[in-house]
């Protein structure tokens, strides 16, 4: 019996549901081909009866999987579909218990297209054909994989899956196409120095002259952390998905603070663009168009501040800043026939650059209640890409300049604070910002903000040495590609803590 037990083979079923002509109903989407990633020779497509059913017989013995998250994709003909791959959790509960047959099974539920039918169900021909270069790829060795580890895929299935999609339908020619055009994208390129102190911040209007909260002021204004009452700190604000700050100071004597910290922001879409033919293989009058280019930038920044107090009302700090901007251009298509379904198989230009630059902060206390903060930032010009290009081509290569003026006001009065912030670029007033706290029992603070040209807002709440954030960019940062089911995962609920340390 026990022999029996563990030789029973996992089977994983579910059904792929998809949006009917009325967005109020559903059905079962036919024809996705449905791959288990540790094991791509296991891969299926659903079915038409029940429709939308699919069921993968692993092979494998439910305790070689117990306890290990597996990844399930599925291969549509949709190109900006959510859900594409689900992420399952092995555990012994899920099995049915009333069966009298020697398998064991793992259910999968829910499993929603947010699309229309039609734009995601395959043609019978092409899904067969996509089933046929799955299967050819090799499984992961579940021998050397450890108790703890997800089985994710070896890499040549997880790039197949990455170059895969989109499929482009029956072409008149195969061969190479080269990036001719991109069409207008969603993504803000090069501006997260800008953005980040006025709309993504639990700390929004006070940044440029901050009192109560001084979390983010070694990035925005760090000669504030001269008036500390702390002589150590550690602070992190994240949503855990494409925004995370992590900073801190330590008072080395009455006079000089060193503050360092880092910013890092990730955005990712999905972008039309057309494509010419490459000779000799095909003429540069036949053009290609993509609706799906996967786009993804990285920005970050590391910075480093020693802060000098002059005296009571007046200090000075000066940031040694590197900042990074990483993305890719996918540059040429090269498109294969296999059985009558023109797939492409896209290639990358990645453009990744570093600057070094440098700010200098001042703080000014006129009065017990009225404190201003100013910040040079970015002197020395460094420009980031504006926006993605076609590689080869440089008069459409636009460029945004980070160097700017950020002011603050900051007015106190009993439990509430009151602040401004305003963030000038060389060309125009990029936003202003105004912010408003409030101190309701010892060891919590209550702050809320609002951006005026963004229309961005921000809700935080601290108890103690914890901080949790409602922050809401209006849809600034892109995700596209990684978007949630439910809005908690969608990356405006923040959180983090902020240690001051004696």
């Amino acid at each position: 019996m026990c022999y029996l037990t563990q030789g029973q083979p996992l089977i994983i079923k579910g059904k792929l549901k998809c949006s009917n002509q009325n967005m109020n109903s559903t059905k079962g989407a036919e024809n996705i081909v449905v791959v288990p990633a540790f094991k791509p020779s296991g891969a299926t497509f659903t079915a038409s009866q029940p429709s939308g059913y699919f069921e993968i017989n692993t092979g494998v013995p439910l305790e070689k999987l117990k306890d290990k998250t597996v990844s399930i994709y599925a291969i549509t003909r949709c190109s900006n579909c959510s859900e594409l791959v689900k992420r399952i959790f092995i555990s012994e509960d899920q099995d049915r218990k009333n069966r009298n047959d020697t398998k064991q099974y793992v259910t999968i539920k829910d499993w929603m297209l947010n699309t229309n039918c039609q734009k995601a169900e395959l043609v019978p021909f092409a899904a067969d054909s996509i089933l046929s270069l799955v299967v050819k790829q090799p499984d992961q060795n579940l021998e050397n994989v450890s108790a703890a580890t997800a089985l994710v895929g070896t890499p040549a299935i997880l790039n197949l899956l990455t170059t895969i999609s989109p499929v482009l339908g029956v072409l008149p020619n195969d061969g190479p196409f080269r990036l001719k055009t991109l069409e207008q994208g969603k993504i803000n390129y090069g501006k997260f120095l800008l953005s980040s102190p006025l709309m993504h911040s639990g700390n929004t209007g006070f940044n440029f002259s901050p009192s109560r909260d001084l979390s983010e002021a070694m990035f925005w204004n760090p000669s504030a952390i001269a008036r500390s009452s702390k002589p150590n700190n550690i602070s992190l604000l994240t949503n855990a998905r494409n925004n995370v700050k992590l900073g801190g100071y330590y008072k080395i004597n009455d006079k000089f603070t060193l503050a360092a910290g880092g910013i890092y922001t990730f955005q990712d879409e999905r972008r039309k663009s057309v494509f010419e033919g490459v000779l000799p293989v095909n003429d540069p009058g036949i053009t290609v168009s993509v609706d799906s280019l996967k786009m993804k930038l990285k920005e970050y920044a590391a910075f480093l501040s020693p802060v000098y107090k002059v005296n009571n009302h007046f200090s000075l700090g000066l940031t040694l800043k590197s900042v990074w901007q990483d993305f890719n251009i996918p540059s040429e298509v090269n498109i294969t026939d296999v059985d009558g379904t023109s797939i492409g198989t896209f290639t990358d230009t990645r453009i990744r650059n570093q600057y070094f630059d440098v700010d200098i902060s001042a703080t000014l206390k006129l009065t017990n209640a009225i404190q201003l903060g100013v910040n040079l930032m970015n002197l020395a010009g460094t420009k980031l890409y504006a926006d993605a290009f076609v590689p080869g081509q440089s008069y459409d290569r636009k460029m945004q300049n980070l160097r700017s003026l950020g002011l603050g006001l900051l007015y106190k009065w009993q439990r509430f604070n009151v602040g401004a912030d305003i963030l000038f670029t060389e060309d125009e007033l990029y936003d202003a910002a105004f912010g408003v706290n409030y101190v309701p029992f010892n060891h919590a603070l209550l702050s809320a903000g609002f951006a005026v040209k963004q229309m961005s807002y921000s809700f935080a709440f601290r108890i103690k040495n914890f901080r949790i954030a409602y922050i809401n960019d209006n849809d600034w940062l892109v995700n596209e590609r990684r978007t949630g089911r439910s809005s908690f995962l969608n990356g405006n609920y923040y959180g983090g803590f902020i240690f001051d340390l004696n």
